[in-house]
């Protein structure tokens, strides 16, 4: 039975925005008396990698999670939109070409600096010279932001934005003075490197946390900060968190049970997170962050390189059983985009169907030569059950002379090796979501051409006509307008392109120890639902409750 979920964006407070500081790494000892935290109250929870917290390139989930949790934003998602943050009001004009932004009075940053319009209007400049993690949002709208004076802030935009006020929950808003302070030299002119050194390890935000220490492909550890201008009405927030690159199984089983871990990452296997439940104090979260698992598909590579293939291999993947055994609680995708956002529509997406694949392959230019092509199935090593997808459509394959050969590798290498055509292998389980509620937000990520060569964009489409498509109507204000070409462009890239396995929509379950955390959004479900927000914005620490001895 398809579980229903909770309207996208739960009512989530202005304290969901959280930040980074200036305080950075420590030659102190991580925990104990001379941390500045008390070593009782750090949250601590496995990631899939420690986080990049520099918010101009971060893109994975626990990127995310960590910027949502270190940074403010002008504005924070609520339900049926956005409501203003740092943001006081804004005003756009007739034709939808700048947006002027009044920001509020005295918030600090961590190094005691008050914001200023300057530095809301450095960090959209910082994030479109940058280029990278979610400047794609931005960068073909967005033409500068001045800072008029002390709290007003314009946009000045290229062309009309439709979703803009809605993507600016990504804007992260970072110390002009601390940032450039610490440049170092660099591809960025007089800017240099743009702090980004110095932002590996450290922050320049104003949000409810802060870091305290980062060790790559170890932890990442942040503490309280007092002086949040949202106020610490929750007495019992935690003082810090601590992200740790741990996801093998056995290791984060005996860490749930023995304490040393509060929370697992949301890639445990089934079987994993059932031995867990057993455990006394531990609980199983369902939560749905709007991800997509998909199975990538090369087009620019043969034999995926044929549409008709590319559907043969989207007919051998069993959906049904992915859903009920293997990710289990989640549901079979409708389409490109997770049906939960705005403007997606429900399209003729391949099913399970073995006599269907035949029938692709025969029409393909690979008939008589497919059993010469071995196909590679890229899985993330640190989530087991993409190798069982895989081994499942091996299985199939090889009945209709389909070679599969299956490769596993950590995500640093994934994302290496999708940065290059040459090194993109012909089919990669992953999984992606929208930075804000709006399905233009996912299609120019996932499908337009600029974001060939990144993770999200690992089907290498070069589509001219579909980055038209997509262009056309993000620039299109009226909600009604842009949401009918959205559902145009989601049925062209179905039926025309096939590039993509939309595998299901994604249930996110983890195990953690009810007895010390309260998790507001998960116990706020009701019976029957799963929570549903945008990325990052599930892991908010202001608001949970940590009571640990």
């Amino acid at each position: 039975m398809k579980k229903m979920r909770r309207c996208l964006c739960l009512v989530l407070c202005l304290a969901m925005v959280v930040c980074i500081s200036a305080c950075g790494g420590s030659d102190e000892p991580a925990t104990g008396d001379n941390s500045g935290v008390k070593v009782d109250r750090i949250l601590k929870m496995g990631v899939s990698g420690t986080p990049n917290v520099d918010p101009a390139i971060a893109t994975t989930s626990s990127d995310i999670t960590s910027v949502v949790n270190l940074y403010d934003t002008l504005v924070v998602p609520a339900e049926g939109g956005v409501e203003n943050s740092v943001a006081d009001s804004w005003e756009v004009s007739d034709d939808g070409l700048t947006y002027t932004f009044k920001i509020r009075r005295g918030i600090k940053f961590h190094n005691g600096s008050e914001m200023t319009a300057s530095d809301v209007a450095f960090s959209m400049n910082r994030t479109l010279e940058i280029g990278e993690g979610v400047s794609y949002i931005f960068s073909d709208a967005v033409e500068l932001a001045e800072a008029i004076d002390d709290t007003t802030v314009i946009f000045h935009m290229k062309k009309a934005f439709g979703p803009f006020v809605n993507s600016l929950i990504r804007l992260c808003i970072l110390d002009e003075d601390e940032v450039m302070d610490n440049k170092k030299d660099g591809i960025y002119g007089e800017n240099g490197d743009y702090g980004r050194e110095y932002l590996l390890t450290h922050d320049a935000g104003s949000g409810a946390y802060m870091v305290k220490e980062l060790v790559q492909q170890d932890y990442f550890l942040a503490e309280k900060n007092p002086d949040w201008f949202i106020g610490w009405d929750n007495e019992n927030a935690p003082d810090g968190f601590k992200m740790m690159a741990i996801t093998e199984a056995a290791t984060v089983r005996t860490m749930i049970q023995n304490g040393s871990l509060d929370m697992t990452d949301q890639w445990q296997s089934s079987e994993n997170l059932d031995a867990m439940s057993k455990i006394d104090g531990v609980s199983i979260a369902e939560y749905s962050t709007c991800l997509l698992y998909n199975m990538y598909l090369n087009t620019q590579l043969a034999p995926l390189d044929d549409v008709n293939i590319r559907k043969a291999v989207c007919s051998l993947i069993d959906y049904d059983t992915i859903c009920n055994d293997i990710l289990v609680g989640s549901v079979k995708a409708t389409g490109p985009v997770m049906s939960e956002v705005a403007g997606a529509t429900n399209t003729d997406v391949c099913s399970y169907n073995v006599e269907k694949a035949k029938e692709y392959i025969a029409a393909s230019k690979y008939a008589d030569t497919i059993g010469d092509y071995t196909i590679e199935i890229l899985c993330n090593s640190d989530v087991i059950s993409l190798e069982k997808i895989a081994l499942m459509v091996q299985a199939v394959g090889s009945e209709l002379g389909l070679k599969f050969e299956i490769s596993k590798a950590p995500w640093v290498s994934i994302v290496d090796r999708t940065g290059s055509l040459d090194t993109t292998p012909h089919m990669l389980a992953i999984c992606s979501a929208p930075k804000y509620n709006d399905a233009g937000c996912y299609l120019e990520a996932r499908y337009h051409t600029k974001n060939c060569g990144t993770w999200e964009q690992a089907e290498w489409i070069a589509n001219e006509e579909l980055d038209e498509k997509i262009e056309d109507a993000l620039a299109t204000v009226d909600d009604n307008e842009r949401f009918a070409k959205y559902a145009e462009i989601q049925n062209y890239i179905v039926s025309e392109l096939c590039p993509t396995s939309y595998i299901c929509e994604y249930t996110e379950r983890i195990a953690y120890n009810s007895n010390h955390v309260k998790w507001n959004f998960i116990d706020n479900a009701a019976n029957g639902q799963i929570p549903c927000t945008l990325d990052g914005f599930s892991h908010v620490f202001s608001k949970m409750e940590y009571t640990a001895e």
